[in-house]
């Protein structure tokens, strides 16, 4: 692990701003593109503590941009020289891949946002390569990618969020794995009787020709030989025998034999084994494997074809005139006089799209073996066998699974082996799958992802007990109590297992251990620690059971006194039962109940019994009227309808007769009007009551009669009731006329004469007169005034009014004015002239009467007053 200086670490923190000077202009919304547009870099270090990826060339990446990491290389396979070799022990890190974001550059490293979900191995050639994204995206010419060169190379990966437009092809066709060089030693010295069997040889050994390139790397002084190097081909060995193809998730063809025409001819009968598939490892990428050269020892034109390359291409919509994705392996040349090589596997694509047109084109085929050229000679060398179909994994319909390469031919010979493949296999049909997504973190570089805290914990004694926690980028664990004195370190021999992974266990729990705290310490290496929430273990003891009654009559207040319990259960033994912690009771009938408690908790139940004695006491309650009238004497019944539980009753009335009573309802008599009060006591085995009320009583004698008489003009009287108003009143005016009821009513009289009014008054409790005596005066407009009248005018009048007394031999003695209601408003007894003005602006607008009083005669004349 590298560790960077604080030098290094404030670069990293400079050097988004540097790069945002330098960075390239992000792609226009539609973008031309043609050529090689990925950018890669080797790994050579990753510090999973600071997120940093130390890399051969950081050009081409930029802050917040996504790039590939994946590891080429790094399985382990079996290095025995027999049958055994090249067959896969272990993946390890080859073929893992993610997706990351930069977050900034510094020179010769990339430090990351997320952490990364796999462990690399810089060691296996480890690569990043930049994932170029557009909204939209024109190939104008071929789009590629660089050829895998050992270390970086032969991955192409775009994104385009909606159109991609192939007016060329996308093409990895023959930039994988490397397929096994030529090689031939001119002074070689086969033997017939000696044949070479071996599955590896060392590098320059003319026995045998070199492998194909697989994401193994080739053991030091094994290099050539038949034998697979995984999902590389085999060598052809001495003499002239084919190459085998390369392999991906499925098997290579193997070589073809050399026939040697002469029998002392050195045959060639172990021609390079097919590359071996990787059908298991479905979640990673590989490059086609490379074929394995063919056994040479005259011209270098032997070769094994190289692997098909990855492509990654993910889009909405994909359009255009030439909608061609090939990842095909190469197919190995022709060989003049050697044994052929064999062809590269097929490579790899991962396509998703959504729209695409009816002619769009997605291979990855196996590459031909090659071809032997026996130069019109009786030979019959050893053709290459056929690389293995690639591997697909897209959402697209409609598309097969990829063919093998062919197997390579004898041609131009004399020989009938012409036209034949000599034993040379084709490669198998490749994998056709669902779109494999690429993985992506979504957790911070430089955290420990805490993701689960410790929850408390409460158990029985005796039970066990967990404690647990999840986490992720956790390389230790280390569980810690603390008992009061600081957090120590659980370590082994204190009863604990677990105590050292993310689950603490307390195989038998003690109620001494209730209390305790428990914690979890993450580390991830040196980089950081932390520490989980503390929790608590409770130790639950069983529980007790007990209760305090009050008892109020039927209530029972029930106070629960237990201890330890989750939840209670009471029989109050009268049918009814509870639920609550501490209820309130009540009985419909007195007398003797056992109650018994029930507790409950997670380790035991618990009960509690007693015997209570109910009796209910009375409660006081009696009506009577708020107000009750009579005329001398009332007689009242205080009726005992609300008391209750009562057994002896003590009732007092002041002012009453009787006074007191033990009947549960007297009848009480009583002569005067006021207000009293009633007390009643009720009484039993519990206790006593007591209830007050007041209530009025009005006594009414015979009602009193008496009013006034006032004559005002003319025959019309005014009668004023004088007394009570709560009585009955009928008047009659003694002239025949019907009667008049109303307290104060008027009369109009319709002769002169003496006449008696009497008024009876009558309420409940009877009836009284009063009478008075009047005489009755009327007049008018007669034959004996004449024409010797008192004027008024104007009249209707306003404001003010002019007596002319000047028609009359005397002046009156006095002019008065009565309103309607019979009072007197107006009065003036200073008329000496014959015209007088009298003021009336006093007086409110309506009809009075005006009454000019002589010696011998009254006269009553209207007058309207505006």
């Amino acid at each position: 692990m590298t560790i960077f200086n604080k030098q290094a670490i404030a670069i990293r923190f400079f050097g988004p701003i540097l790069f945002c000077l330098i960075s390239s202009i992000l792609p226009a919304q539609t973008a031309q593109v043609s050529g090689i547009i990925n950018h890669f870099a080797a790994v050579s270090n990753i510090d999973t503590c600071l997120g940093s990826i130390l890399v051969s060339d950081t050009s081409g990446f930029r802050k917040g941009g996504s790039f590939l990491i994946i590891q080429m290389k790094g399985a382990t396979i079996s290095t025995n020289n027999d049958a055994s070799y090249g067959q896969i022990q272990s993946l390890n890190g080859a073929g893992l891949f993610e997706r990351a974001v930069v977050d900034s550059v510094i020179q010769n490293a990339i430090f990351i946002k997320h952490r990364l979900l796999n462990k690399y191995d810089p060691a296996a050639k480890v690569q990043i390569v930049s994932i170029p994204a557009y909204q939209n995206a024109i190939v104008t010419d071929t789009l590629r990618t660089q050829s895998w060169n050992g270390t970086i190379g032969g991955i192409l990966a775009l994104e385009v969020s909606g159109t991609l437009t192939l007016n060329a092809p996308v093409i990895a066709d023959g930039l994988g794995f490397k397929g096994g060089a030529a090689f031939a030693l001119l002074a070689n010295n086969c033997n017939f009787l000696i044949p070479q069997i071996a599955y590896v040889y060392p590098s320059g050994n003319w026995r045998s020709a070199l492998k194909g390139e697989s994401f193994t790397i080739t053991a030091s002084g094994k290099e050539m030989g038949r034998g697979p190097q995984a999902t590389g081909g085999g060598g052809g060995n001495d003499h002239n025998s084919g190459g085998g193809g390369g392999g991906n998730m499925t098997a290579g063809g193997k070589g073809g034999n050399n026939e040697e025409p002469s029998t002392l001819g050195c045959d060639g009968y172990y021609p390079g084994l097919g590359g071996l598939g990787a059908a298991t490892a479905t979640n990673r990428l590989f490059l086609g494997g490379g074929g394995g050269a063919g056994h040479a020892n005259n011209l270098l034109k032997s070769a094994g074809g190289q692997g098909g390359g990855i492509i990654i291409l993910k889009a909405k919509t994909i359009a255009g005139t030439s909608p061609i994705i090939s990842a095909n392996g190469a197919s190995a040349g022709l060989a003049d006089g050697d044994g052929g090589g064999g062809g590269g596997a097929g490579g790899t694509i991962l396509l998703e799209a959504t729209n695409l047109p009816a002619n769009l084109v997605v291979q990855a085929k196996g590459g031909q073996g090659g071809q032997v050229n026996a130069q019109n000679q009786n030979r019959c060398e050893g053709p290459g066998g056929g690389g293995a179909g690639g591997r697909i994994q897209t959402n697209v319909p409609g598309l097969s699974a990829q063919a093998g390469g062919l197997s390579g031919i004898v041609i131009n010979s004399t020989n009938g082996c012409n036209g034949s493949n000599n034993s040379a296999a084709p490669g198998q049909t490749g994998v056709l799958g669902p779109i494999l997504p690429i993985p992506e973190s979504t957790i911070a570089t430089y955290l420990l992802d805490l993701q689960t805290q410790p929850q408390n914990v409460g158990v029985c004694s005796g039970q066990s007990a967990t404690f647990n926690i999840t986490a992720a980028g956790v390389t230790s664990f280390q569980w810690q109590l603390n008992i009061g004195a600081g957090w120590q370190n659980i370590l082994a021999g204190q009863g604990y297992s677990g105590f050292q992974s993310a689950s603490l266990i307390l195989p038998v729990v003690t109620e001494a251990q209730n209390g305790i705290e428990y914690r979890c310490l993450i580390s991830r290496g040196n980089c950081s620690s932390v520490a989980s929430n503390a929790a608590t273990l409770s130790v639950n003891p069983g529980p007790t059971a007990a209760f305090q009654a009050t008892i109020n009559g039927p209530s029972v207040q029930f106070t629960n006194i237990s201890t330890g319990f989750n939840t209670c259960f009471w029989d109050f033994g009268d049918g009814i039962t509870s639920t609550l912690t501490s209820p309130t009771h009540v009985y419909q009938q007195e007398g003797g109940y056992t109650v018994i408690l029930y507790t409950y908790n997670d380790c035991d139940t618990a009960l509690y019994a007693r015997t209570l004695s109910v009796l209910f006491a009375p409660n006081a309650g009696f009506t009577v009227a708020d107000t009750t009238i009579g005329c001398e004497s009332v007689s009242i019944l205080f009726a005992n309808t609300a008391s209750t539980n009562a057994s002896s009753f003590k009732w007092s009335f002041p002012g009453g007769n009787p006074a007191t009573s033990v009947l549960p309802s007297p009848t009480v008599t009583y002569t005067a009007s006021g207000t009293y009060s009633a007390r009643q006591i009720v009484a039993n085995g519990v206790g006593a009551d007591t209830l007050e009320q007041a209530f009025v009583v009005q006594l009414h004698g015979l009602p009193q009669a008496d009013f006034t008489v006032q004559i005002i003009a003319n025959g019309l009287v005014q009668c004023n009731n004088q007394l009570q108003a709560d009585a009955m009143l009928s008047w009659d005016f003694g002239d025949g006329t019907a009667f008049v009821t109303g307290n104060n009513p008027q009369h109009q009289y319709a002769q002169n004469g003496n006449y008696t009014i009497t008024l009876t008054a009558t309420n409940s409790c009877g009836a009284n007169l009063f009478q008075k005596q009047i005489e009755i005066i009327i007049t008018g407009v007669s034959e004996s005034w004449g024409s010797m009248l008192p004027r008024l005018y104007p009249n209707p009048a306003k404001g003010t009014v002019l007596v002319d007394c000047s028609a009359l031999s005397e002046l009156p003695h006095a002019l008065r004015l009565w309103n309607t209601k019979g009072d007197l408003v107006l009065q003036r007894t200073d008329l000496q002239t014959d015209f007088t003005r009298i003021d009336l602006n006093d007086l409110p607008s309506g009809m009075y009467y005006a009454q000019f009083v002589f010696a011998q005669k009254v006269y009553t004349v209207p007058l309207v007053i505006r």
